[in-house]
């Protein structure tokens, strides 16, 4: 198991976050960045996010990007 940190664009942090690896790192960041979007989209229309996360010796591993477009027609 390795220990991951990770940091949003808008202050959002998990720290320490123990993983079996890469795979569910990924499962990880997609389900933080789908809940700070439904909760931040709702108060201030927010439709980007994105997050970096770190192993524990402080190297970067994995970066992600999400984004909702709601457009009027």
């Amino acid at each position: 198991m390795s220990r991951y940190f990770i940091s949003t664009t808008n202050g959002h942090e998990v720290e320490g976050v123990e993983l079996s690896g890469r795979g569910a790192l990924r499962a990880l960041l997609g389900r933080t960045l789908t809940a700070i979007l439904h909760d931040e989209c709702a108060i201030d229309g927010s439709k980007e996010c994105s997050a970096r996360a770190y192993h524990e010796d402080g190297k970067l591993v994995m970066r992600a990007r999400a984004t909702i477009d709601i457009t009027d027609q």
